[in-house]
């Protein structure tokens, strides 16, 4: 009888930490599993940022202004700009076509 009790007692118990038990390992394998998407996910955002684009596009505005400034009034083409920054590439773009359009 006493061992009865035990086993009623027992059982749910037993049941458990048999189904637990997958679980206890499972945080350490989810923790694995966050920092790998953690990680593709930075490496999906640094290949495409959006502020780059917008630095260009600001770019290309001021130099087909000034581009086409500069052809309207008959000036000599000159493109001057130094660096490789989103901005300067835009910049040089837009003023070629800028000066090109008229």
């Amino acid at each position: 009888m006493r061992l009865k009790k035990s086993l009623i007692l027992a059982g749910p118990a037993l049941l458990t930490a048999v189904t637990l038990s997958p679980l206890a390992a499972s945080p350490a394998q989810a923790l694995a599993e966050t920092s790998a998407a953690s990680a593709q996910t930075s490496t999906h955002v640094a290949s495409k940022p959006p502020k780059k684009k917008a630095q260009y596009n600001k770019g290309r505005m001021a130099g087909y202004s000034d581009g086409r400034s500069a052809c309207e009034k008959k000036e000599p083409y000159s493109l001057k700009y130094s660096g490789g920054g989103a901005y300067q590439r835009g910049f040089a773009d837009g003023y070629n076509s800028g000066y090109h359009s008229c």
